[in-house]
């Protein structure tokens, strides 16, 4: 055990650049496009993290990268079974979350499909790129890490939608969706020591509507703030030379949280924009060589805490570093170059 211990914090070390996939529904699908342009362009992560249903198209790269693994998740997303995971119904979401039970579903087909895409048996070791996803402690109400043992079980307590899917029992605790704690799992990749965090995040999923006509419209509306906070102080407070590159989700459709039909579509537009993104990033890189982009064009006026706002919403990704390299006064940031509360 002393020897995988160390083993696992030699690897630790050398991570360089993480994946980060967020939550986000069926807008996941959206995770499967940005990967294939990714794969396309040669960019290859050290370390993959995934929260909910970034921890299913996470895990299903780490088992499998490379055109071969995307292709097997298109399959995934595409099939025409896909609606027995979460089957829709015709009465209205309103009226479907006021029913008696734990959840909409059982969870069971979910658990049956994820065997199917790792494989019933695969563990956490068998990824070819290192591999962990979040979940939610229900009793101790903290984030817990998943890295080792039997694969399906963690991933679908990270996926266990509160409402939709029941808790997942693991080792006598229960978990549900790691989007209630740490929704774009950034500061893992901090922790791990990365320098670049790609970020594979699907833009303003699950946001309620602005106009508050029932008490449960303002639950969700909290819930979508919260989630939405983290990233954005976690953003905010990257360390000095670790950048993350957000990839553009595009404008936020339509679409119930258990309508699937539109899975081809937001895999196309994935890629699109992922791929028109990179490239143009890439051109820059080239034509000024060197850590001095932060997609400065249009946003030199910017303060830094309107940069990181902008980049949380923005539809067509951003680039955010942690080193700024300009006056804290200027920016509202403290001495110690980090922002604050309220500036901008």
């Amino acid at each position: 055990m002393a020897a995988v211990v160390a083993l696992r914090s030699r690897l630790r070390r050398r991570f360089r650049r993480a994946f980060v996939l967020s939550g986000g529904g069926n807008l996941g699908a959206l995770q499967v496009g940005m990967l294939r342009a990714l794969v396309e362009l040669g960019i290859e992560p050290d370390v993959v993290l995934g929260c909910s249903v970034g921890a299913i198209n996470g895990a299903a790269y780490a088992v499998q990268p490379g055109v071969a693994g995307v292709e097997r998740l298109e399959e995934f997303w595409t099939r025409p079974d896909g609606a027995e995971v979460m089957p829709g119904s015709r009465l209205p979401p309103i009226v479907s979350m006021l029913r008696r039970g734990e959840a909409l579903h059982s969870g069971e087909g979910l658990r049956i499909r994820l065997g199917e895409l790792f494989g019933a048996g695969a563990t956490f070791e068998d990824a070819v790129v290192p591999f962990q996803c979040v979940a939610a402690d229900v009793d101790s109400a903290v984030e817990t890490w998943f890295d080792e043992g039997p694969l399906v079980p963690p991933v679908t307590a990270s996926a266990a939608m509160p409402a939709v899917f029941p808790v997942v029992e693991i080792e006598g605790r229960r978990y549900l969706d790691g989007g209630a704690v740490n929704n774009v799992p950034i500061s893992r990749a901090v922790e791990l020591g990365c320098r670049e965090i790609v970020v594979l995040h699907v833009g303003l999923h699950g946001r309620p509507d602005a106009t508050i006509r029932r008490p449960l419209d303002a639950a969700l509306q909290a819930y979508w703030v919260a989630r939405n906070a983290r990233f954005a102080n976690d953003l905010a407070n990257l360390p000095d030379g670790v950048e993350a590159i957000i990839l553009p989700p595009g404008e936020r459709p339509d679409l119930r949280f258990d309508d699937f039909t539109q899975s081809a579509e937001l895999i196309r537009r994935g890629y699109r924009n992922a791929l028109r993104f990179l490239e143009r990033r890439t051109a820059e890189l080239e034509a000024h060589p060197g850590p001095v982009d932060r997609l400065r064009s249009g946003i030199r006026q910017r303060t830094w805490i309107q940069e990181v706002r902008r980049a949380v919403v923005d539809p067509e990704g951003a680039v955010v570093r942690g080193d700024r390299g300009e006056d804290p006064s200027a920016t509202g940031a403290d001495e110690s170059g980090r922002p604050v509360e309220g500036s901008g």
